[in-house]
């Protein structure tokens, strides 16, 4: 069995593991059976031809949200007489107020003035994905309130966050099944203990996992006592205690997560570590086509972006921008960002002539902020900026802006930047390739194993890089003074060759890839 290793201890401690591990197992049993027994009841309560998304909290503006709308878009074009249901807290706007803008004629829906008129939440979410991320939804949806999201905020639970966290979502995802029960379940945002349930309640689940909830290289973290945004420093004893307590929960996740029966993972990192930790070829799994995970690449606007010029006015790469776009979060690591620039414009100071042109850049850092949390990380990072000599013009923040903005943005930078460790993909690095940004990012996760990979030249058999991998404050300084400060021919030869290597990460290609692993739950 997968993961039973992970259960092996000593003393009296092992007795009490494997005990939760065999009622963990009984769980599962129970569980499958009941779903057996309740067959027919649950039968009546399933609505049939409707797929719905659990995404409890659809505004965090990020790269989980595009997915999001993305892949409502495509149901809604492969299967138009579907019904599409979003699960979802819902903002505190008045309702009164007109949400279309003057191109609400692209949203209408045909036959739309025979049906019922069109509800506010559904116009509203339509306007939203329209706006923050240019993504068209071609017909209307049924959105589901949900009154409990607050449970599923990590600061509730300051102790034992994965699991409690992890727990409470079944009330959650309970809630929202007990409102409306889909003939298809789909879950957007990583939320695993809720697919037992929805087997139970009589739907088919499937699950696009971003980002694994833990991984073998958060175990490794934990046993290496390493410090990082999720792993403080402890002792030796609550050291131990905490291995414990994270193989335990990879264990209970693994168990939860294989109730998928189509699993999507948006890269080759976060396919490997689904792959080791959900169990997988287990009795209840009935098809043994649904058994192992698909590599679904998130959808990235390569299409419109691609249409950017690579030498413009607007893109000065004598006084150029250095561009971050990533949500406010601790792990998307901002200040790394901060402190390299701060060392490469240090070196090029009383430099050669050649690296002169750092010293009239600007860093641009983009972002959504969901929470006083991540607002006021915003300005602890201001107050770091400061104490690293970096003004006003050199550093600017900007805070929850519209797609508009972060499109015409791409078309002035020079050099994007990301510093998030074990990336699970990277949708704003695609975008800075897509766009003629020169990326550098992390040498680890999606970036390292499936974006900032070298392009071969099939006549020359030659490889051409397709952006810069960092890993430390001073190799990511150094990556910005190389990037800075080639010439215009490598630089166009380079952004040339990342136009051509992010084709597959399109939105076409992702529609296509979604559809097609749906296309086993309707049959």
């Amino acid at each position: 069995m997968r993961g039973g290793s992970t259960t092996t201890t000593s003393g009296g401690g092992g007795y009490s593991l494997w005990g939760m591990t065999g009622g963990l197992l009984l769980t599962a049993t129970a569980t499958a059976l009941g779903a057996k027994a309740f067959d027919l009841t649950r039968a009546t309560r399933v609505k049939r031809n409707t797929v719905g998304f659990f995404h409890p909290v659809a505004n965090d503006g990020g790269g989980g949200e595009r997915v999001l709308w993305c892949a409502m878009r495509a149901v809604m074009a492969a299967r138009p007489k579907a019904s599409v249901v979003l699960y979802t807290d819902l903002p505190a706007v008045a309702q009164d107020r007109e949400v279309l803008s003057d191109g609400s004629e692209e949203f209408s829906v045909e036959g739309e003035e025979e049906e019922e008129e069109e509800t506010f939440w559904s116009r509203y979410m339509r306007e939203r994905a329209r706006e923050k991320f240019g993504v068209i939804l071609p017909s209307r949806l049924e959105v589901v309130e949900l009154k409990t999201t607050s449970l599923l905020n990590p600061s509730m639970y300051p102790r034992l966050t994965l699991l409690l966290q992890s727990l409470t979502s079944t009330l959650v995802g309970g809630e929202a099944l007990y409102k409306l029960t889909p003939q298809v379940y789909i879950d957007t945002c990583g939320v695993p203990f809720v697919l037992p349930l929805a087997r139970l309640f009589g739907c088919r689940t499937a699950c696009y996992v971003h980002y694994p909830v833990i991984s073998t290289n958060m175990l490794q973290r934990v046993k290496q006592r390493k410090r990082m945004y999720n792993n403080a420093s402890t002792g030796t004893a609550s050291s131990y205690a905490k291995m414990v307590y994270y193989k335990l929960f990879a264990l209970i996740y693994g168990c939860v997560g294989s109730f998928a029966q189509v699993c999507m993972t948006n890269s080759s990192w976060t396919r490997g570590h689904v792959q080791d930790i959900f169990w997988w070829k287990y009795w209840w799994q009935r098809r043994a086509a649904y058994i192992r995970p698909l590599r679904v690449f998130p959808p990235c606007n390569t299409e419109s972006l691609t249409k950017i010029p690579l030498k413009s006015p607007k893109r000065n790469t004598k006084s150029p921008v250095i561009l971050s776009i990533g949500q406010f979060r601790p792990e998307k690591d901002h200040r790394m960002q901060l402190e390299a620039y701060a060392l490469a414009l240090k070196r090029a100071e009383g430099s050669s002539k050649n690296l002169k042109v750092i010293l009239q850049s600007k860093l641009v850092l983009v972002g959504g902020c969901r929470s006083d949390a991540d607002r006021q990380r915003v300005e602890d990072l201001k107050a770091r900026a400061k104490e690293l000599g970096l003004g006003d013009d050199r550093v600017e923040f900007l805070l929850n802006v519209p797609y508009s903005t972060i499109r015409d943005l791409l078309s002035q930078a020079v050099v994007g930047i990301h510093t998030m460790v074990d990336e699970h993909f990277g949708i704003g690095i695609v975008e800075y390739m897509a766009s003629g940004v020169i990326a550098v990012a992390n040498n680890s996760g999606g970036p390292a194993a499936d974006i900032i990979t070298p392009l071969r030249d099939e006549k020359k058999g030659s490889l051409q890089a397709t952006g810069y991998l960092a890993s430390t404050t001073d190799e990511y300084a150094s990556a910005l003074v190389n990037a800075l400060c080639i010439s215009e021919k490598e630089r166009e030869k380079m952004c040339l060759a990342a136009r051509s290597s992010i084709a597959r990460f399109s939105e076409a290609s992702f529609d296509q890839s979604f559809v097609n692993a749906l296309e086993r739950l309707w049959t």
